[in-house]
């Protein structure tokens, strides 16, 4: 008589441990990738102010990319949220405590497309602002500094208490020698003690060129 095949009695118990162990393998890749990518997940944007390669008759830095801003000296910089949830920009200084420099205070700094794209140009800095809501300042300065080659100088705004919209004109020098780093310093003037401002929008816009250029 023949005797029917048979599958050893572990059989169905490897088979079990090989699908949980393959599984268990899969959600540990997954987590690892997961922790991995995590510190990006809902960052705040750092770093110079940037185009997008094509459009720059026209940037705006407003929102989440308000965070962009480098404090500098003893300013406070701080991403706070207003009606509606909008994101703006804290900013507050003690008096006597920033040096006259933009770059030394609180400022944007601007990635080299823009300093290309802006060299020779004309062009409009409107800060939309107003006093904070605690020691709000009665009084702003702005500043568009192109390095070595010039700057704008400290324009001097009084503040309103509601948001507004302040702007200059600027004929940015042309760009010479190695590439530098343009800025735009803003801060609260400080007549004593400390003031602060908030900053809902900063756009910079090209209105043409003041001087011809062999650059683009």
């Amino acid at each position: 008589m023949a005797s029917a095949s048979r599958v050893g009695p572990g059989w169905k118990d490897v088979q079990l441990r090989d699908r949980f162990f393959f599984a268990s393998a899969l959600v540990l890749a997954a987590l690892m990738v997961f922790l991995a990518i995590r510190p990006g997940i809902g960052a705040l944007p750092t770093g110079p102010v940037a185009g997008d390669g094509t459009h720059y008759d026209k940037i705006v830095v407003q929102g989440n990319y308000l965070h962009k801003v480098f404090a500098g000296g003893n300013a406070k910089t701080e991403l706070v949220e207003g009606d509606g949830g909008k994101k703006l920009l804290f900013v507050e200084a003690a008096a006597g405590v920033l040096r006259d420099q933009p770059e030394l205070g609180p400022h944007f700094r601007l990635a080299g497309d823009l300093e290309t794209q802006f060299s020779s140009m004309t062009i409009r800095v409107t800060v939309r602002m107003r006093p904070a809501d605690d020691r709000g300042a009665m009084q702003a300065a702005v500043n568009y500094s192109a390095g070595r080659v010039g700057e704008s100088g400290w324009q001097i705004f009084d503040l309103q208490p509601v948001f507004t919209d302040f702007s200059f004109d600027y004929d940015v020098p042309i760009a010479i020698g190695e590439q530098g780093v343009d800025y735009l310093g803003i801060r609260p003037v400080v007549p004593e003690k400390s003031r602060a401002l908030l900053v809902e929008r900063v756009t910079f816009e090209r209105l043409g060129r003041w001087v011809e250029s062999s650059q683009p």
